[in-house]
């Protein structure tokens, strides 16, 4: 969904397209995310009237803040692994995040805004959100375990196949434990916004 949104980004960087045009496409691009976004969240609150489900918004208390505060320690060290792992193996830059660096030095403000602030809204009203409400809806134990692995391993495999693959599917464990623990996407969101945040710098 977010490659859709970013068609206008991908069009400017290789077409080098004059002031008028370049707005133009800023401002399809705008309207574009702004409008999947809206229409993501409708479609994952309808979903969560319709299954009754124990997911949607929580409130902050001592038992989430505790959790989240782990969460931060799990990703410090999620990337100091993710580090050893690349050095170790001796892997390329990924296909997407190639990609990814491609946008930046062409479109700096642009790429940051798209992938630290859009992306992560995005993938996490998918990815989690509407994951779970479609296909693991159960409040049971089993459900749950089973669902953040296959979550993982669908974000992993959708981001990259080769090397890279286990990086990506241990950030969707992660990022799906999140939503489960805490049963609200807004937590996940914070998290992967704090992560890609974190590789623009």
């Amino acid at each position: 969904m977010d490659q859709i949104v970013s068609v206008p980004q991908i069009i400017a960087m290789y077409t080098h397209p004059n002031v008028i045009i370049l707005v133009l496409l800023v401002i399809v691009y705008a309207a574009t995310a702004t409008a999947v976004i809206i229409f993501l969240i409708q479609f994952y609150q309808q979903r969560l009237r319709v299954n009754h489900s124990i997911y949607g918004n929580h409130r902050i208390n001592r038992k989430r803040l505790k959790f989240m505060i782990l969460m931060v320690v799990l990703w410090a060290v999620f990337l100091f692994l993710q580090t050893w792992y690349t050095n170790q193996f001796g892997i390329s830059t990924s296909e997407n995040q190639s990609v990814i660096n491609q946008l930046f030095k062409n479109m700096p403000v642009w790429t940051f805004i798209d992938g630290v602030v859009i992306a992560p809204i995005m993938e996490e009203l998918i990815f989690r959100g509407l994951f779970f409400e479609l296909f693991f809806r159960k409040n049971e134990r089993a459900t749950k375990v089973i669902g953040v692995i296959v979550n993982g391993i669908m974000f992993g495999a959708l981001h990259d196949t080769g090397l890279s693959f286990p990086i990506y599917a241990l950030m969707g464990i992660l990022l799906a434990w999140t939503y489960v623990y805490t049963k609200d996407v807004k937590y996940g969101m914070a998290i992967h916004v704090l992560n890609n945040f974190i590789a623009f710098l």
